[in-house]
């Protein structure tokens, strides 16, 4: 299967923005010659075992909800020790973070994933 660029078309119906301190390079979809190259790269990774599968990713996406749901649990049985007013423990809430590679995208499989 041949890699295409499926976002080309929504990419050009949308104001070009960019994020950071410097502009993008390039905002040219890219070429046919790109697409090829990717496709090789793609098939060289493939026999290491590095690339990511699906059941991976969803095993990734469960524990860090989880996660989540075990902080969030955790800051509401605080607020209740302080004696906070049960509409505040209500509203009271945590967020967890992905770091390094894994907030990146390019983790590889079976690496672990950073969280604070």
């Amino acid at each position: 299967m041949p890699f295409q660029n499926q976002n080309h078309s929504k990419l050009q119906n949308q104001p070009q923005r960019h994020y950071g301190i410097t502009s993008p390079i390039s905002l040219a979809p890219p070429k046919g010659m790109d697409c090829i190259h990717t496709q090789k790269l793609l098939e060289a990774m493939r026999p290491s075992g590095v690339l990511k599968d699906g059941g991976e990713l969803n095993h990734r996406l469960v524990v860090l909800d989880k996660l989540n749901n075990l902080v969030k649990e955790w800051i509401s049985e605080l607020g209740e020790s302080k004696n906070l007013l049960p509409s505040a423990v209500a509203n009271v809430g945590g967020k967890i973070f992905t770091f390094g590679s894994y907030w990146l995208g390019v983790h590889t499989k079976g690496k672990t994933f950073i969280v604070w």
